[in-house]
């Protein structure tokens, strides 16, 4: 029996018709993880499209790192999870202008609030511990360098967070954390800048320890605070844009 997502599809949008068919029958089930798909020859013909239509659908998927392509053994379903998944996300948002800076900010509070809730509840080893309070040293000891270093301070600031989305050991969490960190980055180097401009490097090294202060307690609400203290001149940075 022919499976649902080789069905015929009408002659509109065939390619992005056939990548969601594809893409919808991985969600389902009908395609998993590691699965070889239909050759194109077998592809054109259940879909009732022309080649060009197949190869620039599966093109894509490759692109998005939902396919990947085998020479001499064909086209499978990517068995893990990629980060060129998400890139379309990120495009999408870099090309929206007016209320992207608001959404984005909203993206990067509701990523990082679940990141602590996920950390709050499921409580972090030692090993763990030991690692983000590396990272927070790091940062620390960059901030109090003189003259500072904005690239570096910057860069250990994103280690520090990203150490805390590895801290949740999920895969899918961290790949859309690291996008989150991709879109971000200008501006968290600018946020640095402006912070140790104004003389306030104390802020940054006070907010990064409140942060792992408040991840050692129970209270979630004293931690969104001291997610939302954290972003105060970066929030400044983006109005000022």
């Amino acid at each position: 029996m022919d499976k649902n997502y080789l069905a015929p599809i009408a002659s509109k949008s065939m390619v992005d018709i056939v990548v969601s068919r594809l893409t919808e029958a991985i969600i389902s089930g009908e395609l998993k993880p590691g699965d070889q798909i239909p050759v194109e020859s077998e592809l054109v013909r259940k879909f009732g499209v022309g080649r060009n239509t197949v190869r620039e659908a599966v093109r894509i998927l490759v692109a998005y790192g939902v396919l990947t392509i085998r020479r001499a053994e064909g086209t499978y379903v990517c068995d893990g999870f990629s980060p060129k998944v998400l890139n379309p996300m990120v495009y999408s948002i870099i090309l929206r202008s007016g209320s992207s800076f608001n959404e984005l900010i909203g993206l990067r509070e509701v990523v990082e609030n679940g990141i602590m809730q996920m950390l709050l509840e499921k409580r972090i080893s030692e090993e763990q511990w030991k690692v983000l309070y590396q990272k927070y040293e790091k940062l620390r000891g960059y901030l109090m360098e003189d003259p500072p270093d904005f690239q570096k301070i910057a860069d250990a600031d994103i280690e520090f967070h990203d150490e805390l989305a590895r801290s949740t050991e999920n895969a899918a969490i961290m790949i859309v954390h690291s996008n989150i960190v991709e879109l971000t980055k200008a501006s968290r180097l600018k946020t640095i800048e402006t912070v140790i401009q104004k003389g306030d490097r104390q802020y940054l090294i006070d907010t990064h320890k409140n942060l792992l202060d408040k991840l050692a307690g129970t209270n979630m609400e004293e931690l969104y605070q001291a997610i939302n203290d954290s972003y105060f001149y970066w929030r400044g940075v983006y109005k000022d844009q």
